[in-house]
């Protein structure tokens, strides 16, 4: 038990230490990111079409996860800084060694700091960055989508018609190749970080999910199941579910371009056999190029976790027996 403690204090203050270095090296790609968004993403603020304002629901959605993100994180902050102001004894958040010089409140204090130093501040907006990226990129997904599979909804009974038809068409060719381009550039930003958080639950979360697992009290049990919880909800949902999105909408282009109604003008819609073609190579948000992060790998992880855990329980049981 002691050294899963100290296990997961460790990569619990690592977490926000990596995400935050990972933030700065990488500030002139995120930089990058966040200027092609400003400056190349298609602007529907005076867009009165309701089809494409319906496309804006992803946006509102990643509110609510964020406001509950908040909200769950605030709620074990504040439990973890004061259950052990009204415990009895001298309760630590974190199990560390303490000096015999250093009084118990002083202690405490660096503690909560720490924590909120590395938590608020670093990993919470990496979260969030994260989150909002993937989400504007599945909303320009989906505004493509919608002019795809309605593209060919007029009629095309003039030359002008046609021209007009190209130009829209050879429009959407440049900017799905745009936001492939993207992709890969989100890619280069988040995929260390991606990779390295990736390990951090693997291990971390099978250490408290063994510490949870080995304890019957529950104010003991509370704080380990806790971090689970939290661990695995930023993990799974903020970036395993966003990843899967994003890559849905993304493989949805080829249908959206082959449903389009492109009979009613063969010779114009030949340009459409290129967003096909390129819509046909797989999308994917990887973890330093080794694993896809998506909904299939939240799956594997979590039966990663509970298979560790269940053999340091047997191998913790078999050495107790001798």
């Amino acid at each position: 038990m002691v050294v899963a403690d100290f296990i997961s204090c460790i990569f619990i203050l690592f977490h926000g230490m990596m995400k935050g270095t990972a933030m700065v090296i990488n500030r002139a790609k995120v930089l990058d990111l966040l200027t092609r968004i400003n400056t190349k993403f298609w602007n529907l603020e005076d867009d009165h079409d309701s089809r494409k304002r319906k496309c804006l629901q992803p946006l509102y959605d990643v509110k609510r996860i964020i406001n509950i993100y908040v909200t769950l994180y605030s709620t074990c902050l504040s439990c973890f800084a004061l259950v052990p102001l009204f415990s009895k004894g001298e309760v630590l958040i974190y199990e560390c060694y303490r000096p015999h010089w250093m009084p118990y409140r002083v202690l405490l204090f660096l503690e909560q700091l720490t924590g909120v130093l590395c938590t608020l501040f670093t990993i919470l907006p990496v979260d969030f960055l994260f989150m909002s990226v993937t989400t504007l990129t599945r909303v320009q997904y989906k505004l493509l989508n919608e002019e795809l599979r309605h593209i060919f909804d007029a009629a095309i009974d003039t030359k002008d018609r046609v021209v007009e038809l190209k130009q829209k068409i050879r429009t959407c060719a440049e900017h799905h190749a745009f936001l492939n381009d993207f992709i890969k550039r989100i890619n280069e930003t988040f995929s260390v970080t991606l990779l390295v958080f990736h390990l951090i639950v693997l291990v971390s979360m099978c250490m408290e999910m063994y510490r949870a697992s080995s304890v019957s009290e529950w104010k003991v049990l509370l704080k380990p199941m806790a971090y689970t919880l939290m661990g695995l909800f930023a993990f799974t949902i903020c970036y395993c579910t966003y990843s899967q999105t994003l890559i849905d909408e993304a493989s949805n282009v080829s249908l959206s371009a082959y449903f389009s109604d492109w009979t009613k003008s063969c010779t114009a819609a030949s340009p459409l056999i290129m967003i096909i073609s390129s819509a046909q190579k797989e999308v994917s948000i990887t973890a330093g190029g080794i694993t896809n992060i998506d909904l299939k790998c939240s799956l594997d992880t979590i039966n990663s976790i509970i298979s560790y855990c269940m053999f340091l329980r047997a191998m913790s049981s078999t050495s107790s027996g001798y």
